[in-house]
């Protein structure tokens, strides 16, 4: 019985040889390098040089100034000349508003004003003759000053009838008509100035050290399928600490006529 068990062993043992030899074969062998022969291990570093060769931006044409003008007063339209698209300079007449009302209180108020300041005269003259009384004097003085502060008052509201272009410009939208009825804040129409256009990028604030007021760049509009040469005028003062970007403004070195606010593209900066 142990002789049995004794002459066993050996057996077992070359039993199971073969599959220990065919474990150790069936390790998995280390991937080969991907890399070619010779090549580094790692990558150069990128140099300030190399990172400010060239850099692409979304920049937007604005307008520097615009405004929408609303109804000052309550009235029917007279006069709105304007239509969307239309040029105009400092100084026209936008809208004007029918003030037959107002314009007849602003003659009443004159007139009143005329003969208060004409008693007041004669109130002077008499003090000057001797034959004068304070109480006269002071009651003629007193109504001189509330006829003319009745006469600014009528003044400023006929002031409103007439709403003039705060600059030269161009209208964008209008958003009523003539003849129409309007309330006072009632939008009519909005305007911009496109006699000297503004360019609005975001950059990454990284960028910062080799971008300053006078930078040139070149900006490509896909409107216009044109490339035209601008600096940096202007660089927002604080950093979106989110995003780590900032704004930058520029200006366009030449006027282009075919540009309008609101066209977008790339700016390049960099050689």
């Amino acid at each position: 019985m142990h002789m049995r068990a004794f002459l066993s062993a050996p057996a077992l043992l070359l039993a199971l040889a073969p599959c220990m030899a065919l474990g150790q074969t069936a390790q998995p062998s280390p991937a080969p390098s991907s890399s070619p022969v010779g090549a580094p291990a790692e990558h150069a570093p990128t140099t300030e040089a190399d990172s400010a060769a060239g850099h692409a931006t979304s920049v937007q044409v604005t307008a520097p100034m615009s405004a929408q003008i609303s109804a000052s007063m309550s009235g029917q339209l007279e006069k709105f000349p304007f239509r969307d698209g239309d040029h105009f300079h400092k100084g026209d007449v936008l809208a004007e508003f029918r003030c037959g009302q107002q314009k007849a209180t602003l003659a009443h108020a004159r007139a009143e004003y005329i003969k208060r300041r004409g008693l007041l005269d004669v109130q002077n003259k008499m003090k000057a003759l001797g034959q004068w009384s304070v109480s006269d004097l002071q009651s003629a003085a007193a109504d001189e000053r509330a006829a003319n502060a009745d006469l600014e008052m009528a003044t400023a509201v006929v002031a409103q009838c007439t709403v003039e272009a705060p600059f030269d410009g161009r209208v964008s939208n209008t958003m009523v008509h003539n003849y129409q009825y309007l309330s006072p804040g009632t939008p009519m129409l909005e305007i911009l100035d496109d006699t000297s256009l503004e360019l609005s990028m975001i950059v990454p604030s990284m960028e910062l050290r080799n971008l300053a007021p006078g930078t040139p760049f070149r900006i490509h509009i896909l409107e216009t399928d044109a490339t035209y040469p601008a600096t940096i005028t202007r660089i927002s003062g604080k950093v979106d600490p989110v995003s780590k970007t900032i704004k930058v403004y520029g200006r366009l070195v030449r006027p282009a006529p075919d540009l309008l606010p609101g066209m977008t593209g790339e700016a390049q900066f960099g050689k």
